[in-house]
């Protein structure tokens, strides 16, 4: 069985084609984020920032050899690798756990995410929490998710307004 697990806030720098930047005092990593914050802040709509990271797969022991190519300065090499296999965490951009929903910025994801993305929805279902999952890719989903959340929260759930 998974375990959640709250961490301490980490960088990933591997996200493509991102411009990071600071809004508020708030350090972002892309301006999809920025948009999102500000039109979440205008529709009054309450929300935490990159405030919890899940445990998706906990660091572990490999109990046998491992042999795999490494990188040793700008030389990749091959041999045996140390055993200590790094877990793999998720940081959900957007959350707002009384009303049960989590916004994720993703303009041009990186490799890893599908799979990170993936994950984290398996985690919430074993851990049977109830989450609305809203995956952005640009300024007009990020509209229209708020136009979503805000009809779920006057009872009007499912209908788009334009």
């Amino acid at each position: 069985m998974m375990i959640l697990y709250l961490l301490t806030m980490s960088k990933n720098k591997k996200i493509s084609n991102a411009t990071e930047l600071e809004y508020e005092g708030i350090k972002f990593r892309s301006k999809l984020e920025v948009y999102c914050y500000k039109r979440l802040k205008e529709e009054g709509l309450s929300f935490k920032y990159e405030n919890y990271t899940y445990n998706l797969i906990p660091t572990f022991k490999y109990k046998f050899k491992l042999y795999e190519p490494y990188k040793k300065g700008k030389d990749w090499l091959f041999g045996e690798k140390n055993n200590i296999i790094k877990g793999l965490t998720y940081k959900p951009d957007f959350v707002n756990d009384e009303a049960g929903w989590i916004i994720e910025c993703k303009g041009y994801p990186n490799d890893a995410f599908p799979l990170k993305w993936k994950l984290f929805k398996y985690l919430l279902t074993q851990l049977g929490v109830n989450y609305d999952l809203y995956l952005q890719k640009n300024q007009k989903h990020i509209d229209e998710c708020i136009q979503l959340i805000k009809n779920k929260n006057a009872g009007t759930e499912g209908l788009l307004q334009n």
